[in-house]
């Protein structure tokens, strides 16, 4: 058995020593369901608590997930980079028959890219046409979809789609996280893990179930007016810290505005955080049970995250209110969204859809990483910053004996190594790729592929077939190879 005041003490100095080696030292004791440990908690709270300093939206794309990619396996006849942004996936149809004739023509423009500078090569506009032919007697109203690969903090990189020059109007069908990891989603970060995740459809499939309404009951425990002694800030950092105890078989616990805490035997928690100096950004603290909600809890006032010298003056007023699960994570989403960006309006139902269906999987009888400490602000960055591919959707009617033409506009970004990477002959390089049909239902015959304004490139790898330097720049591709990359560097200055 653990020795619970020891444990708490080096929790509050752990810092950033791995977690793995921390626990590797200390002898566990065998918990009745898995839970995180105080070093894994502390962990959480001081990466959320640097977020909170930077931005949610800047930070965590870079600490994981299909945006930092790459497994660094070349796979023979392909680019694989560190950093992989993804293929440029084919039109489908999302409602109605399979195997519609179609012809397809996808354009990368590096236009913009003229006056790069040398290792600064950003995204690219990709055109894609679709042709798609109706061939039976009968007029033919469908649902397309248009995938590309993006975060719900990126508006910017989903497509404007037109049927025929007209613009269409689109709703978005969000896919699963593609970072792995914590939420056990498929990985995102080459083209086999594309290729093992939208082959069967399945993943379309799971994008387009309505996220679960979670309407279990939950208390929520809510701190606020917190307020500290005036003191030197720059020796006490005033903490606020709550206790309880739960029963742990029955009740799972939602934090969010926490910096810190610990468990101890027999469902004793303790959670706390700094108290706001004059002019900080307010937060909302909440303390979430779903099951039964603690009878009493004690409130104590530190000079810092330690929690071990004890501050007079440091209060704070509790309120609790009940509520459906479903309905807190949206509201909560709502006001982190609006929070961090403006217009975020026409991605909020699905940043909603996401987290519940997250917070659905975990809270899963069987889910492998069910425990009774769920970080709410991980939740929530998780949701709004992993890779997805996301479908723009929209009605097409295709007259009998007709075709349609269908475009997809939009800014796509290059797979890249990182400057640190050991392989210096690659830094400059940038990659784009294509999966013929990879995901779609469409019978698609000519395929063809287009550079344009690519005077300032060369080709330092690709299966495509073009010759710049004989001003090839347009292929016919074969439809039955899958997979196209490009690896691209700019010129050197002669």
């Amino acid at each position: 058995m653990r020795d619970f005041v020891r444990e708490e003490k080096l929790f509050r100095a752990i810092g950033g020593v791995p977690e793995g080696l921390v626990e590797e030292a200390m002898e566990p004791r065998v918990p009745r369901r898995p839970r995180p440990s105080p070093i894994r908690l502390a962990a959480m709270a001081a990466a959320f608590t640097l977020v909170a300093g930077v931005g949610i939206y800047q930070i965590l794309p870079r600490m994981g997930g299909a945006n930092a990619g790459g497994n660094g396996i070349r796979e023979p006849g392909s680019a694989t980079f560190m950093s992989y942004a993804g293929p440029a996936l084919p039109l489908t149809v999302v409602d109605g028959p399979e195997g519609l004739p179609a012809e397809r023509k996808v354009t990368w423009d590096f236009g913009q890219t003229a006056d790069a500078q040398a290792n600064s090569l950003y995204a690219v506009e990709v055109t894609d046409t679709t042709v798609i032919t109706n061939d039976g007697a009968e007029e033919l109203n469908i649902t397309i979809g248009y995938p590309v690969t993006a975060s719900l903090s990126e508006q910017e990189a989903l497509p404007t789609l037109t049927v025929n020059g007209e613009r269409l109007e689109t709703s978005l069908l969000w896919g699963e996280s593609g970072s792995g990891g914590l939420w056990e989603n498929p990985r995102l970060e080459s083209w086999a893990q594309y290729k093992e995740a939208l082959e069967d459809g399945s993943y379309l499939a799971e994008a387009k179930k309505e996220a679960p309404a979670l309407e279990q009951t939950v208390t929520v425990w809510e701190l606020t007016d917190s307020t500290a002694p005036a003191v030197d800030t720059s020796r006490m950092a005033p903490t606020l810290a709550i206790g309880f105890q739960v029963d742990e078989e029955e009740t799972q616990v939602f934090t969010l505005g926490f910096n810190g805490g610990s468990f101890g035997e027999n469902g004793k928690r303790q959670y706390d955080y700094f108290v706001p100096q004059k002019g900080e950004r307010k937060q909302r603290r909440l303390l979430v049970f779903l099951g039964e909600a603690p009878k009493e809890y004690t409130m104590e006032g530190y000079e810092n995250g330690s929690c071990e010298k004890p501050l007079e003056g440091v209060s704070a007023k509790m309120s609790a209110f009940t509520t459906t699960l479903g309905r807190l994570l949206d509201q909560l989403v709502a006001e982190e969204l609006t929070q961090w960006q403006e217009g975020v309006q026409e991605r909020l139902e699905g940043t909603q859809a996401a987290v519940r269906k997250m917070a659905a999987r975990i809270l899963a009888p069987k889910a492998e990483m069910q425990y009774n400490g769920y970080v709410l602000e991980e939740l929530f960055s998780y949701a709004t910053v992993a890779q997805r591919v996301v479908w723009s959707t929209g009605e097409v009617s295709i007259p009998a004996g007709e075709s349609v033409t269908i475009t997809a506009c939009y800014p796509k970004k290059p797979s890249y190594d990182f400057a640190c990477t050991a392989d210096a002959g690659r830094q400059d390089l940038r990659g784009w790729d294509l999966g013929t049909r990879l995901g779609s239902n469409l019978a698609f015959g000519k395929i063809t592929a287009r550079l344009e304004n690519c005077q300032h490139l060369e080709l330092a790898g690709q299966n495509f077939g073009f010759e710049l330097a004989k001003g090839v720049t347009q292929v016919e591709l074969e439809p039955e190879t899958d997979y196209y990359y490009m690896e691209v560097r700019l010129k050197e200055e002669s």
